[in-house]
């Protein structure tokens, strides 16, 4: 339950404006009552679980597993030494408590993974082990019945902004800012995930934001007055061209309000002589950030006219030639030229310098010396009156007034679709009396029914998924929680109207029909939600770029290139999802996505369209694979070196799904070589770092996951030899062999690669944990694990296929399941 924390009382004044936001609230508040009794019977009845659970601890451990563990276990994990930051020896016994049965879901982990008893310990016998392991296992199943009895009744996740965003948008065909100034705070990430519903708390500072962005969408699906279509076009003055060098933008045009906009551009783009391609960018002033794009190939003589169509939010726009120039860090621009140039003179004529003596135009054979752009014109029409966005809003305004019955039937119906399940006639009672009232004091019907649908859109049903029931306890989500956890997996939105009557029909508890809605959500154009948004929070792709680049180290590095780095992995994403490719292909493979920018950045041939495309990879090109990605391989870093146990550290985190320990505080960081001792590498430091026993044996897992990758700086480009900052002598050659903690060997960054693509049952256990973390919006817990293991098996004979093991989850118990 959400409540508004100020006190009403304590307005200055009582104007028509704040007595009608008093009236809207208190209603708000009406309208939650029931919920808020309903809330007690949960609260009530959980009290209840509780209290007979906590008696009914399970039988202690048998003397044969305790004997195991005092053998092999308590030595290093006990009163006074806890490795790993576990302690063992005290361990409750009492497996229907969650957090004892996920600790000893640890046990059993490190057991059959071969990692403890560490290999200088004495080694139990293969028997010893089995029959610890499966006795554990088997006492943590047991408790797994009376673990699922103490969920809450009824549980909420609130949506996050994106999703937020999302969902108004297809349910009213409004386009909500939520990156505008004062609209939303950024959501907390969980090891990159936004959606952790445990995270996503609600204070009374997001209600005040819900409430006004409530009113803003509300008053954008139904205007006092139609916002009218308009055509503005801007040019540069008569007989000119906008003449746009690396980094230099122009001022195109403003949008004073979001929604779907055409925009049409005349443009020529001159590649430079090195043959990267100039990127047309419409860049955002208040966002800081491009809303689309597109990489150009045109004669001078010949310019085309290309057409942005989509959605984009009010502000100021800027079209440029989108890079960054010389050594200005974190996208500082400095303006060359940035002028109007003659139609009619070529730019081969603008030879020598300008402005400057260091900075030219063309060479001496008239090539661009680096990609241009000249812009004739640009036009923007809109905002749009899509014909799918106004039949979202169709109905929910009633068109007679007078008729109580209508009003009724045209807001339950719109709460309907907003809660995203079914709704009684007195949760919507309240919302009439809000109108009556509104009405009373002097609003208009139509200003009074507007404040009741804001009203429904701050309703915790609209703001939170819910899952559970008010009434009883239920261990599986009915079908429209279904069909929300469904669409909100795939879409991250609310469900259609195809999905609700599936629902509604009760099919989507059958695999036909579950199936059949899979299969036609996963062709939708709305997939693309799930195809950019899931890579990005698993990866963790908003990592790259945080620490800028130093640019007197990587001049060469600048905001496409930052922007193509992502583009890479989430179209790889794309492509390994549309082919439904094997997941080992993930890890390592001959192909990778390529623009011309990236394959400067490679030293790879530029592709030959002017656009993000599939390539073959020659066979010693040293990528393929996401690990080899410059996107992957900057985001560990630090802006001026790489880092080898950062990256080992994301590895085991976002590969194998195991958070490794978070470092022993006061660990002195690495420092730079002085300038009077030998040059060294950063491997070589660490391994002098590592000093004692517990740094040695953690490090030994980490360090080879990110040692495999010495062969790439910081930003991700191909080195033989370390650049050393200070010290003397030559700069080292890297190392990037290593020994996995099995054992097996690698002399670099391919046999690695190779390695870890052989195991492929791991890679696709692992996928489906982090799958199942983004689409169950928790994290995994024992309980889940044999679930997650089970849907992995039945894919084993298809070689793990991306596609496949994303339909094994929905298809699957678990995704039926509430929360563990």
């Amino acid at each position: 339950m959400y409540y508004d924390c100020r006190r009403y009382g304590t307005f200055q004044t009582d104007g028509s404006t704040m007595i009608r936001i008093r009236r809207k609230k208190f209603f708000w508040v009406i309208a939650q009552l029931q919920t808020l009794i309903q809330l007690v019977r949960v609260i009530a009845v959980a009290l209840i679980c509780v209290s007979a659970n906590t008696a009914t601890a399970l039988e202690p451990m048998d003397n044969t597993i305790r004997v195991f563990l005092n053998d092999h276990c308590f030595r290093c994990h006990n009163s006074k030494i806890q490795k790993g930051k576990f302690r063992l020896d005290n361990l409750s016994t009492d497996f229907s408590t969650p957090q004892v049965a996920q600790k000893w879901g640890e046990v059993v982990f490190r057991i059959n993974a071969g990692e403890m008893p560490p290999p200088k310990e004495p080694q139990p016998t293969a028997v010893e082990l089995g029959t610890t392991a499966e006795t554990i296992t088997k006492k943590i199943r047991e408790g797994a019945a009376i673990r699922m009895t103490k969920h809450g009744l009824l549980e909420h996740y609130r949506l996050s902004r994106q999703e937020y965003a999302h969902t108004i948008y297809d349910l009213l065909g409004v386009v909500f800012d939520i990156e505008a100034p004062g609209a939303f705070n950024e959501d907390p990430l969980w090891h990159g995930f936004d959606r952790i519903g445990a995270l996503l708390a609600t204070a009374p500072s997001h209600i005040d934001r819900y409430f006004k962005a409530a009113d803003a969408v509300v008053n954008l699906a139904f205007p006092d007055h139609e916002l009218p279509l308009k055509t503005v076009r801007k040019s540069p003055n008569k007989g000119k061209r906008q003449l746009l060098q690396l980094g230099e933008n122009w001022g195109a045009f403003d949008l004073a309000t979001s929604g779907h906009y055409r925009i049409r551009i005349r443009v020529s783009g001159l590649p430079a002589f090195s043959g990267r391609l100039p990127r047309l960018s419409l860049w955002h002033s208040q966002h800081k950030k491009s809303f689309a794009g597109m990489e150009l190939s045109t004669s001078e003589d010949k310019p085309e006219t290309i057409e942005f169509e989509g959605l984009f939010p009010a502000g100021h726009y800027q079209i440029r030639n989108h890079a960054r120039t010389q050594k200005h860090p974190n996208g500082a621009y400095k303006i060359f030229r940035n002028e109007e140039v003659d139609v009619a003179q070529l730019v081969s004529s603008l030879k020598g310098g300008f402005l400057s003596s260091k900075t030219k135009i063309v060479d001496e054979e008239g090539r661009p010396v680096v990609p241009l752009l000249l812009v004739d014109w640009v036009e923007v029409e809109g905002p749009l009156a899509i014909e799918d966005n106004r039949s979202k809003r169709k109905g929910v305004i009633p068109e007679n007034k007078d008729d109580p019955k209508q009003i009724h039937v045209c807001l339950k119906h719109f709460a309907q679709r907003a809660w995203r399940r079914p709704v009684l006639n007195s949760e919507i009672e309240p919302f009439i009396e809000l109108i009556i009232a509104e009405q009373k004091a002097g609003e208009t019907f139509r200003s009074a029914y507007k404040s009741a649908l804001s009203s429904i859109l701050v309703a915790r049903s609209f703001i939170n998924i819910e899952e559970g029931s008010p009434d009883e306890q239920h261990q599986q989500v009915n079908d429209f929680q279904l069909a929300s956890r469904l669409s909100f997996l795939l879409w991250s939105s609310m469900p259609d109207e195809k999905l609700f009557a599936t629902a509604r029909n009760g099919r989507l508890h059958t695999a036909e029909g579950l199936i059949s809605e899979l299969d036609r959500m996963i062709n939708d154009p709305k997939i693309h939600r799930f195809l950019d948004s899931f890579p990005r929070q698993w990866l963790q792709l908003h990592r790259v770029g945080m620490f800028q680049p130093d640019p007197n180290l990587y001049p060469e590095y600048d905001p496409w290139l930052e922007e193509s780095m992502v583009m890479e992995t989430t179209a790889y994403f794309v492509e390994m999802f549309k082919n439904n490719l094997p997941l080992r292909e993930i890890i390592d493979s001959n192909w990778t996505m390529l623009n011309s920018r990236l394959a400067i950045h490679y030293g790879l041939s530029i592709p030959s369209q002017a656009k993000l495309v599939r390539v073959q990879l020659p066979p010693k090109s040293q990528r393929g694979g996401i690990l080899t990605q410059a996107s992957i391989l900057s985001l560990t870093s630090d802006g001026t070196r790489h880092r080898p146990v950062h990256r080992g550290a994301w590895f085991s985190e976002a590969i194998f799904a195991r958070s490794p320990l978070p470092p022993p505080p006061n660990v002195a960081p690495l420092e730079p070589v002085e300038k009077d001792q030998p040059k060294t590498t950063i491997r070589a430091q660490l391994e002098a770092h590592a000093t004692t026993s517990t740094c040695v044996s953690c490090h030994a897992k980490i360090d080879p996951l990110g040692l495999a990758f010495e062969n790439y700086d910081a930003i991700g480009q191909w080195r033989e030899k370390e650049n050393v900052e200070g010290g003397v002598g030559e700069d080292p050659i890297v190392n990037a062999s290593g020994t996995l903690s099995d054992g097996k060997t690698f002399a670099g960054p391919s046999e690695f690669k190779k390695l870890i693509a052989e195991d492929d049952r791991r890679l696709a256990q692992a996928f489906m944990e982090q799958l199942a973390t983004y689409a169950l919006r928790r994290i995994m817990t024992v309980d889940d694990i044999e679930h997650l293991h089970s849907i992995v098996a039945a894919q084993k004979a298809n070689g793990y296929r991306l596609q496949n093991l994303i339909r094994g989850l929905v298809m699957s118990e678990l995704f039926k399941r509430r929360g563990s």
